[in-house]
């Protein structure tokens, strides 16, 4: 790398102008914060448009994507078309990478990171590969990375707790547009612009509408043991049918089912009264800073990651155990007002503490760091590590 030229850049993201979910946001605000940059070259490579000067979709990527997705290679991506995508994007973005030489290559979506992580043994590239690790990947099964990039502490604590050398991982949050989620000053004009009126009880949640990790039908089952004027409006991409069948059967005239562009989401957060995330772990939680960024409660579950992203003890609660979602929605609504001046108290404190403003300082000094991270192969070291604790003797 020299050091009288910017550091070239490039992020890449599969899902990028096909799914609407929070790390695919993230990466464009990313591209959006960090391309202004005067000593970053960034590039952005995703799978549709429209595309600015700053981004582009790799060559041939569809007929490729289309010949991954037909081809019997159910031993390398089993049957799961995200991964034959990737696999098809990582072959289509390998010329790219070979002619730009980019001194590091950022990669979100885990099967990227792992087909690259292989492929680069393979046909030899130039650059850092630089994973962000959106989904809490164990540190056994690390990809075949350069520098790892937590968005958690937990995460980053759980890695450095392995024998993953500290030059080798980052630690920055996620961050968040601040401006774009603000208190809101009209509140009443937004619930008449949605039809919902001022006395009804409004529990949002705002995730990819499905059981598995995100538990959306725990919610609905919580929110159907309360009483009164309540209403349940989940927002998000609508990937199991099952979930609104059951708000139907357990809340008919008492819940909401949308997914909304992006640029409307902060209105759902204001609008509402409280925000509900029921999953047991998340690696971020990009709609918990985001709510409240606007001002807005929210109640999560009661684990470390939790404690660390919201701080704020009043906000936890034991999503695993049956009912005291419930029993603790019940308990907050007398105290709704207090609860919600309390929480646009400390809006400006949460805007400041992972809005990009200040943290796209720290992702610039991050690719910097990046960059000069040797060639380590970070699920082979981690292996090994873990093969040679399990043949030393125990100390305990």
């Amino acid at each position: 790398m020299n050091s009288d030229r910017p550091l070239r850049v490039v992020l890449a993201s599969v899902g990028l102008g096909r799914v609407q979910r929070g790390f695919e946001r993230w990466a464009q605000d990313l591209l959006e914060t960090v391309s202004c940059h005067p000593d970053i070259d960034f590039k952005l490579f995703r799978s549709k448009g429209p595309l600015t000067s700053a981004e582009a979709v790799p060559p041939v990527l569809w007929p490729i994507t289309r010949l991954m997705r037909a081809l019997p290679i159910g031993a390398v991506a089993g049957h799961e078309e995200y991964k034959r995508d990737s696999i098809a994007f990582a072959l289509c973005l390998i010329p790219q990478l070979w002619r730009g030489r980019f001194d590091v290559i950022h990669l979100v979506d885990p099967p990227l990171a792992v087909a690259l992580g292989q492929l680069r043994r393979f046909v030899p590239f130039s650059g850092t590969l630089l994973f962000t690790d959106g989904c809490g990947i164990p540190p056994g099964w690390y990809p075949r990375i350069d520098h790892l990039h937590h968005v958690g502490l937990m995460a980053y604590q759980e890695g450095l707790a392995a024998g993953v050398p500290e030059s080798c991982m980052t630690l920055v949050p996620s961050g968040v547009h601040a401006e774009r989620f603000t208190p809101c000053r009209d509140r009443a004009s937004l619930r008449e612009r949605y039809g919902v009126p001022d006395s009804t009880f409004v529990i949002l949640v705002v995730s990819a509408v499905k059981r598995d990790h995100k538990r959306v039908d725990h919610a609905i089952e919580e929110v159907s043991a309360l009483s009164g004027d309540v209403l349940l409006w989940i927002d998000g991409n609508p990937e199991d049918p099952e979930v609104p069948a059951l708000a139907e059967k357990l809340l008919p005239s008492r819940h909401r089912i949308t997914h909304v562009p992006s640029e409307d989401v902060a209105g759902l957060y204001q609008l509402a009264d409280v925000l509900v995330h029921t999953s047991l772990e998340e690696s971020f939680g990009l709609t918990i800073v985001e709510a409240m960024c606007c001002g807005l409660p929210v109640l999560t579950h009661d684990n470390a990651h939790f404690r660390w992203l919201v701080n704020n003890a009043e906000s936890h609660v034991d999503m695993q155990t049956p009912g005291m979602l419930a029993a603790r929605l019940e308990a907050i609504r007398p105290a709704l007002p207090r609860m919600a001046g309390e929480s646009r108290r400390k809006a400006g404190d949460v805007a400041a503490r992972f809005g990009w403003k200040d943290l796209s300082r720290k992702y610039v000094e991050m690719y910097y760091s990046a960059a000069k991270s040797p060639r380590v192969s970070l699920i082979g070291a981690e292996r090994s590590m873990l093969a040679a604790r399990r043949k030393a003797p125990s100390v305990e």
